[in-house]
């Protein structure tokens, strides 16, 4: 124990820092319906974030917003006049502690030890008013405040670059993959018009033809059993690693070499582009390019590219763009979970230009947008784990600021 540290409930902080229960230094408000309320300019928040706006407000100030049914660990800055739901819970009567330091010591504490539901997440005030939180004096607060805003603004910022620069995206496929390039003459077909030189073709005509597996579904849920993971070996690509345009690398789990050989007809390769039959339906990432080898998952649909007819980033731009995943919902089924069979996927179209080259340069252009977008994800990232660790360090008093 260091001289100036003290021990507590909670851990080791300095001597002249307090540990003290929530309900001693702010008061914890319920959110209300709002549907009786007339529209205005007030916002209305829930555990999702912005509602919609009405003429009267519950608090006005800085708050801290903390789901109490649903989304129970996302904690919300808010700042001004608002009106929350009865999910969300606000914050207000802060005694000796700035609202924006409770906000940070709300997003260190580990809200899901103190769900009180074995189905959908629940807080009650009772059990929140009890968490204990180290309180320093106030100008110490301030700086700490004052350190993580500043990381926080950054984040913001590239938010703001992320969302513009996806918007480019939107707008750039929606050209692009019905308009094509520098073309004059347009025709109409059952996706709008395009191109006279362009045509429609379905997903299963874009296979690699030469390859028996070029178009096909993953295992049948008894081939491929929790029985069958392992802790090493093959990678098994599930639902989870599907994003929306993206393979996501977390949560991956493996099965043996000599099962993944039994599934030979479900082994994929780099570059495949792998589509989910469970919502969001046809949500498609590409395999990743590197040594290690993957099997697909029974609600996947592999799709292996004649990429001597067709280029395999242009389809994958297709797929992704809005026409053909509104096609697929509405192909969908499934009341609980919406659902894609594979008869009903292979006959969706995608507009295709015969000039591979065309085909080329409209996938340039695409991919040169999702490297920004991938290059701010990634500054985004380094300031998240940045700040992580500075609330490790700053919230636990390890390291002190100058007051």
């Amino acid at each position: 124990m260091r001289e100036e540290y003290k021990n507590s409930p909670i851990g080791e902080f300095p001597k002249n820092w307090e540990v003290v229960q929530l309900n001693e230094v702010l008061t914890i408000g319920s959110g209300r319906d709002y549907k009786h309320l007339e529209e205005g300019d007030i916002p209305v928040y829930g555990t999702g974030g912005y509602m919609t706006s009405v003429n009267e407000y519950l608090y006005d100030g800085e708050s801290v917003g903390i789901g109490r049914k649903g989304t129970i660990d996302k904690p919300v800055f808010l700042n001004g006049k608002f009106w929350t739901v009865d999910t969300l819970f606000y914050t207000h009567s802060f005694k000796e502690v700035l609202p924006y330091y409770i906000y940070l010591v709300f997003q260190s504490i580990n809200w899901r030890k103190h769900n009180e539901a074995t189905g959908v997440p629940s807080l009650s005030r009772t059990n929140i008013e009890k968490i204990k939180i180290p309180k320093p004096p106030l100008p110490e607060q301030q700086k700490i405040a004052e350190i993580l805003s500043t990381v926080d603004e950054k984040i913001e910022a590239i938010d703001q670059r992320i969302a513009e620069t996806q918007a480019l995206k939107k707008g750039l496929m929606q050209q692009l993959l019905t308009k094509g390039i520098g073309h004059t003459k347009f025709k109409d077909s059952p996706l709008g018009e395009i191109p006279e030189s362009w045509e429609l073709v379905p997903i299963y005509e874009l296979r690699n033809k030469a390859d028996r597996y070029g178009f096909t579904g993953g295992p049948f849920g008894s081939d491929l059993k929790s029985e069958h993971y392992t802790e090493t070996g093959v990678k098994i690509l599930q639902l989870q690693n599907i994003g929306e345009g993206k393979f996501i690398d977390k949560g991956i789990t493996f099965t043996s070499e000599e099962k993944a050989d039994e599934l030979f007809s479900c082994n994929i390769f780099p570059g495949d582009i792998i589509l989910a039959k469970m919502a969001p339906v046809a949500r498609s990432c590409k395999v990743p390019f590197t040594d290690e080898r993957y099997v697909m998952c029974s609600d996947g649909i592999r799709l292996s590219v004649d990429k001597e007819k067709f280029n395999n980033e242009f389809v994958f731009q297709a797929i992704n763009s809005k026409y053909f995943l509104d096609n697929a919902e509405a192909k969908s089924t499934g009341t609980t979970r919406a659902r894609i069979g594979l008869k009903d996927l292979k006959l969706i179209p995608i507009a295709v230009p015969k000039d591979i080259k065309e085909q080329v340069e409209i996938a340039e252009i695409l991919s040169s947008v999702d490297e920004k977008i991938q290059i701010q994800q990634d500054k985004k990232a380094e300031y998240q784990e940045l700040k992580k660790g500075l609330m490790q360090q700053l919230l636990t008093g390890k390291i002190r600021v100058k007051v």
